[in-house]
């Protein structure tokens, strides 16, 4: 049988911030929080992500109370054949009947006046039959503590997210020689979907490529055109765990003033995510960042530097009015953009982990622009 376990949450320091904040226990909603607190494979990218597809149907829900493990109510298929971390298991059948299971659990878990975490993202219907299951019952928005959990990652969720940015990785390295100045976006971000999966991704965690000008966001299917920047912003998702890249490539001869500005670029983002240490503030490494920009001679640009990654591509964002500290176990990406003369949009992103003395870098990743000649 296979173990269904989470891969970084800690009881005690749940304990802890329950007591800090006067919570005498939680209710986890959202998919992301369930499979964090209980390995149950909920999200999107897992090896058969069907928990994520029946949610609509049947909602997965997780009860915390301090000195215990997390009690899991989830589809009751997904049961046979596996042992399960948690400390016990409701399960249904029939649509809605995971939020009744839960509901029960609840009642039978929390009598009279009480105050329990909630996450600001919980359905308004199963809030408001929450009130009615328990009437004297305080609820408080409790995202924070699934933050400060979920920002420090244990060795078992780093080494996954390494292996899934190798995963990464290896997708833009192939990718590169093979796109051509014939070729459109839809048919490099299809490419670049089936090389993360050859190369052992369970899912795609987004694949935000343009050709020019274009939106990658939502990238309309337009012909490659000499001249062209090619945006490879690239993240798989491994068991859960996610990555993110982002390289460039150009279509004909790099411009000179292109490559110096990339060659700068790379090593502001380098250099800053190098300089966080633990006990930092976030905000103090944007200090470090606009330093690295003014011995360029650039203007910053950007909002953030970056944002800390795990079971989401973007958990917390780094920013000038940020006080988070950074932690040891923190994974964190630094992408830092500019522009040249002519408009082009110059940037590169990189990932590191905070360690006890300092930072290792995890991306390996060339950062030189791709010219795309064929």
């Amino acid at each position: 049988m296979t173990l269904i376990s989470p891969l970084g949450y800690e009881q005690r320091k749940c304990d802890r911030l329950m007591e800090q904040r006067g919570l005498a226990g939680l209710v986890v909603t959202s998919n992301e929080n369930v499979f964090y607190t209980t390995g149950l494979p909920v999200t999107r990218g897992q090896v058969n992500p069907i928990l994520f597809g029946l949610s609509n149907q049947f909602p997965h829900y997780a009860v915390i109370r301090p000195g215990s493990k997390p009690s899991l109510v989830t589809w009751g298929g997904a049961l046979p054949g596996h042992e399960f971390w948690v400390e016990d298991i409701r399960s249904a059948y029939v649509p809605g009947g995971t939020t009744e299971e839960a509901l029960g659990l609840l009642t039978e878990s929390f009598n009279g006046p009480t105050r329990l975490g909630i996450e600001s993202s919980a359905p308004f219907g199963f809030v408001e039959k929450v009130k009615k299951a328990l009437p004297q019952a305080e609820l408080a928005v409790a995202d924070e503590i699934f933050d400060d959990l979920r920002v420090v990652k244990s060795e078992a969720e780093i080494s996954m997210m390494r292996k899934s940015l190798e995963i990464t990785e290896r997708t833009v390295a192939a990718l590169e020689p093979e796109m051509t100045s014939r070729m459109t976006t839809h048919q490099l971000i299809r490419r670049a979907e089936v090389l993360l999966h050859e190369f052992g991704a369970h899912g795609v965690d987004h694949a935000t490529m343009a050709l020019g000008t274009a939106n990658p966001e939502i990238p309309d299917d337009v012909p490659a055109k000499n001249g062209d920047l090619a945006i490879l912003d690239i993240g798989a998702i491994l068991n859960g765990y996610v990555s993110d890249s982002r390289r460039l490539a150009f279509i004909g001869s790099l411009p000179a003033d292109a490559r110096e500005l990339n060659g700068k670029m790379a090593s502001i983002v380098t250099q800053t995510g190098m300089a966080a240490r633990k006990g930092m503030a976030f905000s103090e490494l944007c200090d470090v960042a606009d330093a690295k920009h003014a011995e360029q001679k650039l203007e910053p640009m950007f909002i953030s530097v970056g944002h800390t990654i795990g079971i989401q591509t973007e958990e917390q964002w780094i920013t000038r009015d940020s006080q988070r500290k950074f932690e040891e176990g923190m994974v964190f990406n630094i992408e830092i953009y500019s522009r040249t003369e002519s408009n082009l949009f110059i940037g590169t992103e990189d990932t590191f982990v905070v360690r006890a003395h300092g930072v290792e870098q995890l991306t390996r990743l060339p950062h030189e622009i791709f010219e795309v000649t064929k």
